[in-house]
């Protein structure tokens, strides 16, 4: 089974303000196939968001390369990547990152309103339909719940019927029903043949793998190390 996404030695240093680096991600390596649920956990500061930023097309790496679909994503340039983004990616960002003064459906629709046709309306009818939410379609993100709104972040990034599907705690600001409900949710997206990412840091998602990311440093669930020696840090 081939590769959705291929993440390969990534490496990722920020500079702090006084001058000192600090390596949010030391040669990284993981793959997600299609049809896998795949999940990355760790503690808040050890490099789970920006790898998944990264993962996404959002965040230049020093150095590694992230394939999506046999794409180098950062062999393209800004325009380009953004452009692949689009088509290929669905990003479900932990704070929602809705549009506030634009309604449930048109926060869906927000990928494509630029150039909205009545094919694309009617795949984010059928979004709204399927995540329950068809009686608040009219509504801003203000009167929604919070798994509302969670919700409308996932049919959003759905839109476009990704390859790819990225998650940053999708379930950090939900009750435990709802929890349950958007990991089905995800679960069901690879089932249908999408691959998904997850990183968060509830240790007790199920997923086909589990990886814990430390500083930097990635290893699967076995203890086996997918990323550079911690020990050589």
């Amino acid at each position: 089974m081939s590769d959705v996404l291929n993440i390969n030695k990534l490496t990722k240093v920020y500079t702090r303000r006084h001058g000192d680096t600090v390596a949010a991600l030391s040669d990284v390596s993981v793959n997600v196939q299609a049809g896998k649920f795949k999940v990355v956990h760790g503690p808040s500061g050890s490099g789970k968001s920006t790898l998944l930023l990264a993962a996404g097309g959002l965040l230049h790496p020093e150095s590694g390369t992230v394939a999506v679909d046999g794409q180098d994503i950062y062999a393209l340039s800004s325009e380009k990547r953004a452009g692949f983004r689009a088509r290929n990616i669905g990003y479900v960002f932990q704070q929602f990152h809705l549009i506030p003064y634009l309604s449930v459906l048109d926060n869906v629709l927000a990928p494509s309103l630029a150039f909205t046709n009545g094919q694309v309306l009617r795949r984010a009818e059928e979004l709204v339909d399927f995540f329950g939410l068809s009686g608040r379609s009219d509504h801003p993100p203000s009167e929604l719940s919070t798994g509302e709104r969670q919700r409308v972040a996932l049919a959003r990034a759905l839109l476009h019927k990704p390859k790819l599907l990225l998650a940053d705690e999708p379930t950090g600001n939900l009750d435990e029903t709802n929890a349950a409900n958007v990991i089905n949710y995800l679960r069901q997206f690879a089932a249908d043949g999408g691959a998904v990412l997850v990183v968060t840091h509830d240790s007790k998602i199920d997923a086909d793998e589990k990886y814990h990311i430390e500083e930097g440093f990635l290893v699967n669930n076995s203890g086996s190390p997918v990323s550079g020696n911690k020990n050589e840090k």
